[in-house]
């Protein structure tokens, strides 16, 4: 399990059946943006579509801690604050015991029951996974932030969920035009060319 995010769905108040977290898996790292804004796309996907998206789900968070030690949860629906899970996007579809939530963000459901696709042909080897999504937060430039991606089973180790990850935008340096021959500016024996990334 993992206590930072046991304790941030407790402190939320959204799930009064969970008990534990289990099989965690955290990837966590420092990193230093070079812009104002930063950003990575991501694509939730779950074994809980379907049969338990009523009530049932797997939780995640990408936990950024700032230079002043705030965190925030970066893993939630566009526009607020709630964190995305199966009971958070879903599609009443493919369970009609519960209506629909936040269905614009839920992207396909693979499965032998309720219409779903052929699970023979899902991307990855889960359920239904929501559209690609972003977590984003504006950040200040050359200041060292922390970031914590985290996963974990919902009180059993079964109905495994995952999070796929795109590229990861901080910035980029401008080192300015390439110095090449086939441009015509491309630097001679002894000369000098200052490189100014502007940072």
């Amino acid at each position: 399990g993992d206590d930072q995010l046991f304790n941030y769905i407790q402190d939320l108040g959204i799930d009064d059946m969970l008990e534990s977290y289990n099989d965690a898996t955290v990837l966590e790292f420092d990193f230093v943006p070079l812009t104002g804004h930063m950003k990575f796309p991501f694509v939730f996907a779950s074994e809980e579509y379907g049969s338990f998206q009523c009530d049932y789900s797997d939780a995640f968070a990408f936990f950024l801690t700032a230079p002043d030690g705030t965190v925030t949860n970066l893993a939630v629906l566009p526009n607020s604050a709630t964190p995305v899970s199966v009971i958070t996007i879903r599609d009443g579809a493919y369970n009609s015991d519960c209506d629909s939530v936040n269905p614009q963000y839920f992207d396909e459901y693979y499965g032998d029951d309720m219409a779903g696709l052929d699970p023979n042909i899902a991307p990855a080897n889960y359920q239904g996974n929501t559209v690609q999504l972003m977590a984003e937060a504006d950040v200040l430039i050359n200041e060292t932030y922390h970031i914590k991606l985290v996963i974990a089973d919902r009180n059993d180790h079964a109905y495994n969920s995952a999070v796929f990850i795109g590229p990861f935008d901080i910035g980029n340096i401008d080192l300015g035009i390439d110095l090449t021959m086939a441009d015509g500016n491309a630097i001679c024996a002894n000369e000098t060319y200052t490189i100014d990334s502007h940072l």
